[in-house]
């Protein structure tokens, strides 16, 4: 029986959050930047980057990982892209990326959410998916804000329909 290696996320970011299989829930960020904490959990029981990511690839791992999604009403973290840029970007040495994907309606807004609703992963991108997703957004939004967070290993698109704004959040990841 042949396993495939499943990818590991290359960079992560303050505010993402980790469930392990036994239901903890770890913030990146909590008490420290850049270390993970449990609420409520031991000061001494902190976590590091290397150790979330042999959380989330241990054989049977339950663990799950949700990006913190850019604030909606702030300006998009990382250096915008044009489309020129578009078709020339190079993610190396990430391997692929995961789709995150916030929808932010007037009821969100009403009720005061600053990131939106989290909408449906979709994982396994492969680097062309990426940049053809992307050239597609700036060429039906020509509005639409693109940027590329490389301290972070992500990708963002927002764009605005009708009263809804939309966020794409590229997580890159890498296959060990």
């Amino acid at each position: 029986m042949t396993s495939t290696l499943r990818p590991i996320v290359w960079r992560f970011a303050d505010r993402d959050t980790v469930r392990d299989g036994e239901g903890t829930i770890w913030h990146r960020g909590l008490r420290t930047s850049q270390r993970w904490a449990a609420p409520g959990g031991d000061a001494a029981a902190e976590l590091d980057d290397d150790a979330v990511r042999d959380l989330l690839t241990a054989p049977g791992a339950d663990a799950v990982f949700a990006a913190a999604p850019p604030y909606a009403y702030r300006p998009l973290p990382g250096r915008r892209l044009g489309p020129g840029a578009l078709h020339q970007l190079d993610i190396r040495p990430a391997t692929g990326a995961t789709l995150h994907r916030t929808v932010l309606d007037r009821l969100g807004a009403v009720v005061g959410s600053v990131t939106g609703t989290p909408s449906t992963l979709l994982p396994g991108l492969r680097p062309a998916d990426i940049r053809a997703s992307l050239e597609g957004t700036a060429q039906r939004h020509p509005l639409a804000h693109i940027t590329v967070d490389r301290a972070h290993g992500r990708l963002h698109a927002r764009y605005a329909i009708a009263h809804t704004l939309h966020t794409h959040t590229y997580i890159l990841t890498t296959t060990p």
